[in-house]
């Protein structure tokens, strides 16, 4: 990849980054909003159904609005957005107005997932397709760790949750950044549309199969489960049932997301050379002993090798996917990344609530076990997903 095709998507993916931080330092700040504004569980849970359905759910309506117009002017906004209102969840005076407040943050990411994934994709060619995307997705991965953490931090010091302030830095840099790459992302946009248009006018353009975006859908659906299920379930049964530290539980869930981070790369990576049917098996194969550990492990070090190796497999095809539902739909790639990265990701939350249901039903050891088969069943939808021939190896 040249220099001057990576400065851009570097750009990306660091706006991915801070877009991303905003969903990883709510949860910090919710114990204490809690207790500012005397909120009920349910407006708690309000809160995260909002940036949830307004950040994941919607993306593919915004997806085919930049179809229809593509909007690269919008990349800095967004991001600059996305970390100036989260800035101000820690200075708001009222409930509603925090509602507000995530609302913007959530419609800013809602809007820049699909136009900046697209423009990754047009900016790239059939050799680091994939790759490029890979680094784009580990923006968005580690931006979600970095946030947790950033935020637990000014939580120490002076000024405690007020210290939201600090989320507009990283926004304006990014904003700059995207700006000074602006004239690659215009580019890049207008020459794919005039690509698919000659397309169109010879009636070589490629068909759209639904069946074949369904299995892929339906994937990520079963990884998305998977993965949250893991880091919601993972620390409590640790604590129940193997007598860990509550301070270790929760840190299994920062090495299981940090090895997801390691993970999206090493499998774009792999995908451009190996092609996107062997990292879409051999990802969520290589899961199934490494969840299995999960449930066998009785030592704390054990656990924190299981926990890695098993982020590092189920998010390992994170990328591959999107270019899959990209090349599947090359009319409408803005809303095929919606669909990937925002839509089935949400409902990734619904997979989940019905674990719970089982857990309270059946027990939670019962739910962990559940979690070793689940894999076998997204293994077997990806042996039937079609695979484009730009992808095949």
């Amino acid at each position: 990849m040249s220099k001057k095709a990576f400065l851009p998507i570097l750009a990306l993916a660091l706006g991915h980054l801070v877009t991303d931080m905003q969903a990883g330092a709510l949860p910090i700040v919710l114990p204490q909003l809690k207790e500012m504004f005397s909120l009920s569980y349910s407006q708690l849970a309000s809160i995260v159904l909002v940036q949830n359905i307004m950040s994941s759910v919607i993306q593919p309506a915004f997806g085919y609005l930049t179809d229809k117009r593509s909007m690269p002017k919008l990349l800095p906004v967004c991001a600059a957005m996305a970390g100036a209102g989260f800035a101000f969840v820690g200075w708001v005076s009222t409930y509603t107005l925090l509602l507000c407040t995530v609302v913007t943050i959530s419609l800013a990411s809602a809007t820049y997932h699909p136009q900046a994934s697209k423009t990754v994709n047009f900016l790239s060619d059939d050799s680091n397709r994939t790759q490029n995307m890979g680094i784009f997705s580990l923006g968005g991965n580690a931006g979600m760790a970095v946030g947790s953490i950033l935020m637990t931090f000014l939580m120490s010091l002076d000024g405690g949750i007020h210290n939201t302030v600090y989320f507009v830095l990283p926004g304006l840099l990014v904003f700059g950044l995207m700006t000074k790459s602006m004239g690659a992302y215009e580019r890049a946009n207008v020459e794919h549309a005039a690509q698919q248009a000659q397309k169109v006018a010879k009636g070589t353009a490629e068909k759209l199969s639904y069946f074949g975006l369904f299995l892929i859908l339906f994937y990520i659906f079963m990884r998305s489960s998977i993965h949250v299920g893991i880091s919601t379930y993972m620390p409590i049964f640790y604590m129940k049932f193997r007598n860990f530290e509550p301070v270790f539980a929760s840190s299994l869930v920062s090495g299981f997301l940090l090895g997801g981070v390691a993970g999206t790369y090493v499998g774009s990576v792999l995908s451009d050379k190996l092609g996107a049917r062997k990292i879409l098996l051999g990802s969520i194969a290589c899961s199934i002993p490494a969840i299995y550990a999960i449930t066998a492990a009785t030592t704390p070090w054990l656990a924190m090798a299981a926990v890695v190796t098993a982020g590092f497999c189920i998010i390992g095809s994170f990328a591959t996917t999107i270019i899959l539902a990209q090349c599947m739909m090359p009319n409408n790639v803005g809303m095929a990344s919606g669909l990937t990265i925002g839509f089935s990701v949400g409902l990734g939350g619904f997979g989940v609530t019905i674990l719970g249901y089982l857990a309270d039903t059946y027990g939670l050891p019962f739910v962990m076990q559940l979690l070793v088969w689940l894999p076998v069943v997204a293994a077997l939808v990806a042996t039937h997903i079609p695979i484009p021939k730009d992808l095949q190896k």
